[in-house]
């Protein structure tokens, strides 16, 4: 299948090698794309205290995350990182460093695996989008989060709609990606609809689009599910 895929330019290198893998095409389209901050004195204030060593847990939930902090600041070598996935795991490699890889997100399953952080400082470098669940989450078990937005997603004004006569799927990758890009029902009697997870899917619903299938926040089971799906129809 050709598949579109509602991926920011900055985060999709490997993509098309991972579509291949399962036999399909992909066709990157970036309906959001990132930008700076509202306000830049949380990164600042992070970043200071990464160089300061007052930081004993970095969090980065994507490499473009990991990008902005460490254009800034440089933490001490003992310092416990923690990449959402290989690819922000790559990214802190780049920078000259190693970080532990937790293979997806959620809030509850990122406490767990922490194990004891009472009394720790945890810093959280990520989208200007919040996530009052992990903070919470992480507090409740005794750590202070200092977290701070490295940068905002907007609307890049790329319409999803004109790919639809090439494409025989789309998945999209986040709730704002989907929000961004004038999908509607209409569009979904013509292909088959992919949410990346459980968030993104319940964004599509609100807006009247029922995803054929939910993936686990990764890419990589998304395009397992639609082919176990493809060998069911067979």
């Amino acid at each position: 299948m050709k598949i579109a895929v509602t991926k920011l330019q900055e985060k999709s290198r490997g993509i098309p090698a991972l579509f291949q893998k399962y036999g399909h095409e992909a066709l990157i389209i970036s309906t959001v794309r990132p930008t700076d901050p509202r306000d830049p004195a949380p990164l600042s204030r992070l970043a200071k205290m990464v160089e300061g060593g007052e930081i004993d847990i970095l969090i980065f939930t994507s490499a473009l995350g990991v990008e902005k902090l460490f254009d800034r600041a440089r933490p001490a070598k003992n310092i416990r990182i923690v990449s959402v996935g290989p690819k922000t795991a790559k990214k802190v490699e780049e920078y000259g460093m190693k970080s532990e890889v937790i293979a997806k997100f959620s809030s509850e399953h990122f406490a767990d695996y922490l194990g004891d952080i009472k009394g720790k400082t945890i810093g959280i470098a990520r989208a200007e989008v919040p996530n009052p669940e992990l903070v919470k989450s992480l507090a409740s078990r005794g750590a202070t989060v200092v977290e701070a937005p490295a940068y905002r997603l907007e609307p890049a004004g790329n319409s999803i709609a004109g790919a639809l006569n090439e494409v025989d799927a789309v998945i999209f990758t986040s709730a704002m990606s989907f929000g961004s890009s004038g999908f509607d029902q209409d569009h979904a009697k013509k292909v088959k609809v992919v949410a990346i997870g459980h968030k993104t899917a319940e964004a599509m619903r609100k807006h009247g689009v029922i995803p054929d299938i939910v993936g686990d926040g990764t890419l990589e089971n998304c395009l397992f599910l639609l082919s176990q799906q493809a060998k069911s129809v067979l």
